[in-house]
């Protein structure tokens, strides 16, 4: 199960916690979540707020896995190589920025987040459509991913340049 405890450095370090931050991410929802994917031999995947590693610990073997944990030293804002897939839970309270910097190191991105995270600002959703658009969006009970609220959750995968249509599908 992921934890998310502290995150983010410079302007984003949270030695506190916010409650919706601290969400425990069951396993067998991150492996339906990865294997909804096409992840390619080689391909490199980052689990940018690793936890306890339960999405990075079922990546499959044939991919490059990469991983960040500010409790391990490891600061997703400090990393800057390029990968084909962020593939995480992130912290909900700088969603924006995780988003913003997501953009900048991935061609595909996908987040176990609250439905509503996604839409609740125009801002948030032009940011997502100057990226690329949202490829799928698959909807789970918010009880079956840990998450500490009713509101509906999702894997969205926003990909970038994509400009097809999206899928919205309900897996759990």
């Amino acid at each position: 199960m992921a934890i998310h405890k502290t995150f983010g450095s410079g302007k984003f370090k949270n030695n506190g916690n916010k409650p919706n931050d601290l969400v425990l991410t069951p396993e067998k929802v991150a492996k339906q979540i990865i294997a909804l994917y096409d992840l390619k031999a080689g391909e490199t995947v980052l689990d940018a707020f690793a936890g306890e590693k339960v999405f990075y610990n079922n990546y499959p073997n044939y991919v490059n896995k990469e991983w960040c944990e500010i409790n391990d030293g490891v600061d997703f804002f400090d990393y800057t190589k390029n990968v084909d897939w962020i593939i995480t839970n992130p912290p909900y309270s700088i969603f924006d920025e995780v988003m913003e910097h997501s953009y900048t190191i991935a061609d595909n991105i996908v987040y176990l987040i609250p439905l509503s995270k996604l839409f609740s600002s125009m801002g948030r959703i032009r940011k997502v459509l100057n990226y690329g658009n949202i490829k799928s969006i698959h909807l789970i009970t918010a009880s079956k991913c840990g998450f500490p609220f009713g509101f509906p959750a999702c894997a969205v995968h926003i990909k970038k340049g994509y400009t097809g249509d999206t899928l919205i599908t309900e897996i759990f």
